[in-house]
């Protein structure tokens, strides 16, 4: 979606309503487009030139037995994930906005380790640092929305930021201090790696005008390699096309058996072989789709879901935004006319969407309010990650997580099979990105980080009263869970605690909430048995506390009691209020 920006504090949407930008750590300046112009005037390189040179100097990092590397982190909100579209909408649609731009770069604070450097510029990221005692770099720059932008426009004013510039040269006495600061913490530390949330193009572009600067000939990254992070990071690779779909004789073939079928028409299968549960579920192309095309090929899945599986619903899903973002359903599929309507909405935002069949979430078994199990499991540093987790939804909206393993889903009386799918999943997925056509592909070893989520529930139709469960989301960068594996990791890194199950939940702190009198509260909340923790703290917008149990259903119910504490104390919210 293209909007108009008036200087300071003013948006125009495209229907030309005017919105009041108020009360956010950033302002609204976003750049959109290739980034041609940067790359050549910092690299003397076209975009492709860019790529290539990424694949062979900026490399996905996998743990090995170096022990912990310091990090630089460059945390953000990303053009890929639409942060700044999901605020506007939110504004247009008089929702308070989360603001993603600054609570990204606040809670990114808490991934970092001592040793570790941290670059912002948000009110809320530099009370993290200085609550956390992390080191870090104040960029200064609060006018652009996306931190990578204010990067690249730190960069084009370096006096030595054009052309190719001498290599390993020290930076002039000019230099602006905060780039100065990371230029020599990244020279100083050779075996250094940088975590991004994603690798998109303005942050190849400034990785590679800073190792020009350092003298490096490469930079490992806590990131997904390029082709990863701009092909891999939405939902089009789970379900085919929906022309595709329609090539497919499904005459006679079981329920279980087309599903399967129709999976290997997609994207996943076709370009490296990954073969993984899905619901059912059809692509709907929109690039430079006319409006009235993209309608009826939403009309046309919904007929296949119809014939195919006897289903009545299903949700419109964009393929490239997160944590819930502009989701329309459950939409009844005989409502062709409400159909229409939310295809020709979803239309103006300009991605492909999915029409995807609508679960009956099992819910987890003893919680204190209903909980859906919505679980997801983990790539870090290149290997799969233990266990899974849950996401905390409120209705498609990502709250928090909650770990969850084996023995603990077995104990909560569900199915093991169910599990043993998931985990099997994961390893093909990892698999497959090491796989022979994943070389042809351009992502062979790409995948160092992200998530794969699922659905466990009913589909009705031909599945009956069935629990399947398939994945409905790859999110392939960094991602809301990692503070819950970094909180887990935290507690159980000298011996394994009494309570060793965690959860985290986000919440709405109050416009007066701040990360230390939070902290306070939280820090004496709990017995001594237990550990709680503040992730980050943004007035107004966006909270998260995190905490232990013996259990899953009990690590849950502390995050809830910690968020009453707060509440109580007014400094969050009261979501019934």
């Amino acid at each position: 979606m293209d909007f108009t920006v008036k200087p300071s504090t003013t948006i125009r949407l495209p229907d030309g309503t005017e919105l009041a930008w108020e009360g956010f750590g950033t302002g609204p300046l976003v750049y959109d487009g290739d980034f041609a112009g940067h790359s050549e005037r910092l690299l003397g390189l076209s975009p492709s030139e860019v790529a290539e040179q990424t694949s062979r100097r900026l490399l996905p990092y996998r743990a090995g037995g170096e022990g912990d590397a310091p990090a630089l982190i460059l945390h953000s909100a990303t053009r890929a994930t639409k942060g700044f579209d999901g605020d506007v909408s939110d504004l247009a649609a008089g929702r308070t906005p989360y603001d993603c731009a600054t609570y990204l770069e606040a809670r990114a604070v808490f991934l970092a380790r001592p040793g570790d450097l941290t670059v912002g510029r948000t009110a809320p990221w530099k009370e993290s640092v200085r609550v956390f005692g992390i080191d870090s770099v104040d960029l200064g720059d609060l006018e652009h929305y996306y931190l990578y932008q204010a990067l690249l426009e730190a960069a084009v004013r370096h006096p030595e930021g054009t052309g190719s510039g001498a290599t390993g040269t020290t930076p002039k006495a000019t230099t602006p201090a905060p780039l100065t600061r990371i230029i020599d913490w990244v020279r100083a530390r050779p075996h250094a790696i940088v975590r991004t949330y994603a690798l998109d193009r303005e942050m190849q572009i400034f990785l590679l005008w800073l190792l020009r600067r350092t003298g490096r000939e490469s930079l490992r990254i806590d990131a997904n390699n390029h082709v990863v992070s701009l092909d891999w990071n939405r939902k089009r690779h789970i379900h085919p096309f929906v022309e595709d779909a329609e090539s497919l004789s499904a005459t006679g073939m079981p329920p279980d058996e087309l599903l399967a079928a129709e999976q290997r028409l997609g994207e996943g299968y076709r370009r490296v072989g990954m073969a993984i549960p899905v619901l059912p579920g059809y692509t709907m192309a929109r690039p430079d789709a006319p409006a009235e095309r993209f309608v009826e090929e939403a009309v046309r899945a919904a007929a296949l879901l119809r014939r195919r599986y006897g289903l009545t619903h299903a949700f419109l899903k964009p393929s490239q935004s997160g944590s819930g973002a502009r989701i329309v359903g459950p939409i009844g599929l005989q409502d062709l006319a409400l159909l229409r309507e939310a295809a020709a909405d979803a239309h103006q935002y300009g991605d492909d969407y999915l029409l995807e069949a609508a679960v009956d979430y099992v819910t987890v078994p003893g919680a204190l309010t209903p909980c859906p199990v919505a679980p997801s499991g983990h790539i870090r540093n290149g290997e799969i990650a233990p266990g899974l987790t849950l996401q905390i939804l409120d209705r498609y909206s990502w709250e928090g997580n909650a770990y969850i393993d084996r023995p603990e889903w077995e104990r909560c009386g569900l199915a093991v099979g169910l599990y043993d799918d998931m985990r099997r999943a994961m390893h093909d997925i990892h698999a497959a990105f090491r796989s022979e056509a994943s070389a042809a592909d351009g992502s062979h070893g790409g995948l160092v980080t992200g998530g794969v989520d699922f659905a466990v529930g009913r589909l009705g139709g031909v599945f009956g009263d069935r629990v399947l469960t398939g994945a409905i989301d790859f999110n392939f960068s960094s991602h809301g869970a990692e503070l819950l594996r970094a909180f887990h990791e935290r507690i159980t890194a000298d011996r394994p605690p009494a309570e060793h199950y965690t959860a985290t939940r986000v919440y709405r702190p109050t416009a007066t909430a701040t990360l230390t009198d939070t902290r306070t509260a939280v820090l004496t909340a709990l017995p001594s048995t237990a550990r709680a923790e503040v992730v980050a703290c943004v007035p107004n917008r966006w909270g998260m506390v995190a905490a232990t149990g013996t259990h899953m259903n009990h690590a849950m119910e502390r995050t809830q009691e910690l968020i009453d504490t707060l509440t109580t104390a007014a400094l969050a919210q009261n979501p019934k209020a």
